[in-house]
């Protein structure tokens, strides 16, 4: 289930966090035919590998054999269907020829589904007969692909819920709180938490559960559950493929929303002894708050990713080679900074389910078992259920998973652990240890790449990032007055005024009457440091930008203007204007008039140009991270 989960899981993620080229990579016919030459490939391979198992088994080999070349050979052709998802979207570039895809979240998450779900089905199919050979079943070929579907797909409920709310918020006025950081993160915590805790009811009929029959068996389980204070919603008749999976389960934290799953293959295959041992091991999850636990560890988890993902963005696209593959609207270019961005991603959440909460899964597996043992009062019942799960499905005693432990293990374990009371006690101490040291962990790692936001590094990151746009956009367009204007800006903010001036003059002359243009150049003259300060030329030009377009930035320009040619009072008048056009920005306009009184008082309340033709002394001002457009035009767009 777990890998099933993971393997959906990085599906969505390759055809979500794909962009499609303004190009196609193929004419449309040539990228119909190579999908199809995958899809028959990858067909074939799959029917390869599943004959050469079925003849291995028809040749005597061992049953613990056919097993782990049967279960190997899912993981491997799951992992070649994600290959192949991955060839048509980043290679073929099939989303460029459904456009809704690249603005929907869950119309991408539904169609990637569909591809990769299409790629399972033939793999179970080819593996149809030598899955009814290990576990003796009779079940169809039909009937075997139609319960894997349901059973992979359920899974992704909460997924699909959380895009298709976000899709809905996309299209509707919405709060200010909601539209920030912070909103966004409320509300996917809420929604996540909503769904875990309301779905298990759709997930159970999607599943086509069905409750288990009024015998003596329900009775019993129901009377053992009872007798252990413990609520329970339904017990389910679990209908993996064909019913002949030998598992059981609990999904739900609510009571009344909580359902014990348990398979025809296992109530056949135990005494009710060794079924209320299975159902203590379920108990145990809920007692033990394992359910909340791996949401903690899912939501902290999708946090973390959430905060680096943006680093790790801006960080790609400071490389001028990413950058130019992101800007070049070529498909291929286009298709390899998709990967550039996603591969971490994938990474990332491989790893932690491997490891991280690979390991936790165990753990909590290992301390539900300390449980039921503990509840029974001896762990002989359900070591047999453990050893007869594993003689019925193949001699798997030794058969690795990366989310439970070996069946050997677990026995091994539970016979230590009776005999050795301490060893539990460990056990439970190193897990909830272990658990603390995780939410620790990441939540550091949450406060750090908050706070590297607002560090040097990120700002150069940052001004890299615009850099390499506009130079970039500035080889294509090499007339374009606004992209060299804003290229001027950016200079001056990296203190390299040569550079800026020549580009901000460059601005100038394809556009004189530009008031963009001009108000950056007056500030590049009114704040720069000499010998390129020319508070004369400052006021001229923004007197010019201020008579064409009076918005508050360049009254505030205006004003620095004033300021610097020691005219305080017009300085103030014009900053009182800019103050009175906006709302936005207050500390800093407020800042500056502050300034330009101190500047007034100091003076002795006296305020113009220099009597007697004295050269005017330039008073820089000092450059804050306040200042709400260091570019001085906030109407420059690079592109």
């Amino acid at each position: 289930m777990y890998s099933q989960f993971l393997y959906f899981i990085i599906a969505l993620l390759l055809v979500t966090m794909h962009r499609p080229a303004s190009q196609a990579a193929l004419p449309p016919l040539l990228t119909a035919a190579c999908s199809l030459g995958i899809f028959a490939v990858y067909w074939l391979i799959c029917r390869g590998v599943f004959r050469r198992a079925g003849s291995a088994i028809s040749a005597g080999r061992s049953q613990a054999l056919a097993s782990l070349k049967y279960y190997r050979a899912q993981t491997w052709l799951s992992i070649l269907a994600l290959l192949c998802l991955a060839v048509y979207i980043y290679v073929l570039d099939i989303k460029h020829y459904v456009p809704i895809l690249d603005h929907s979240l869950t119309a991408a998450g539904l169609a990637g589904t569909a591809v990769f779900v299409a790629h399972l089905s033939v793999m179970w199919a080819c593996g149809h007969s030598v899955h009814r050979h290990i576990h003796r079943s009779d079940i169809g070929r039909a009937a075997f692909i139609r319960a894997n579907i349901s059973f992979s797909s359920a899974v992704l409920i909460p997924w699909f819920v959380v895009s298709f709310i976000s899709d809905l918020l996309q299209m509707v006025s919405k709060p200010a709180f909601m539209e920030s950081e912070a909103g966004q993160i409320v509300m996917f915590a809420l929604i996540l938490i909503a769904c875990v805790f309301l779905a298990p009811g759709l997930v159970v009929r999607m599943w086509g559960c069905s409750p288990l029959p009024s015998n003596s068996i329900r009775a019993e389980l129901e009377e053992f559950c009872r007798e252990h204070r413990f609520k329970v919603g339904d017990f389910k008749l679990w209908p993996l493929p064909g019913g002949e999976t030998l598992t059981a389960g609990i999904i739900g934290i609510l009571p009344r929303l909580r359902y014990i799953l348990i398979t025809r293959g296992l109530i056949e295959l135990l005494t009710l002894e060794e079924l209320k041992a299975v159902v203590a091991h379920e108990i145990g999850h809920v007692r033990r708050f394992h359910l909340l636990l791996y949401l903690v560890f899912f939501m902290f988890y999708s946090f973390l990713v959430y905060n680096l993902g943006d680093l790790l963005l801006l960080f790609l696209l400071t490389q001028r080679s990413i950058l130019g593959w992101a800007l070049s609207g070529n498909a291929f270019e286009t298709a390899l900074f998709s990967l550039a961005y996603t591969l971490p991603v994938i990474a990332l959440l491989v790893i932690f389910f491997r490891f991280v909460f690979g390991y936790f899964l165990r753990n909590s597996e290992r301390q539900a078992d300390l449980y039921a043992s503990d509840l029974v009062g001896h762990p002989f019942t359900l070591i047999s259920s453990l050893q007869k799960i594993a003689f019925s499905s193949g001699r798997v005693e030794d058969l690795p998973n990366w989310h439970h432990y070996s069946i050997r293990q677990r026995v091994e374990f539970l016979l230590d652990s009776y005999r050795d009371k301490d060893l539990a006690l460990r056990h439970h101490r190193r897990l909830y240890a272990s658990s603390l040291l995780y939410v620790l962990g990441v939540t550091l790692l949450i406060l750090g790449t908050t706070s590297l936001e607002n560090t040097a590094l990120f700002r150069k990151w940052n001004t890299d990032l615009q850099m390499g746009m506009i130079e970039q956009r500035i080889n294509k367009r090499p007339e374009d007055f606004q992209l060299r204007s804003a290229y001027g800006g950016l200079l001056l903010e990296m203190g390299r005024y040569d550079e800026a001036e020549e580009a901000l003059l460059k601005a100038l002359s394809l556009a004189p009457e530009d008031a963009g243009t001009l108000n950056n150049l007056a500030w590049f003259y009114a704040t720069s440091p000499e010998p390129y300060a020319n508070a004369g030329e400052a006021l001229e030009l923004a007197s010019k930008a201020a008579s064409l377009k009076p918005d508050p930035y360049i009254l505030d320009t205006l004003a620095e203007a004033y300021f610097v040619n020691g005219r305080y009072r017009e300085a103030i008048e014009a900053i009182d204007m800019a103050i009175a056009k906006t709302s936005e920005n207050r500390d800093y306009y407020l800042k500056q008039k502050r300034k330009f009184e101190e500047a007034l008082r100091e003076s002795g309340g006296k305020s113009g140009g220099l009597p007697g033709g004295e050269e005017l002394q330039v008073r820089v001002p000092e450059r804050t991270g306040n200042d709400p457009n260091p570019l001085r035009s906030r109407e420059v767009r690079a592109g």
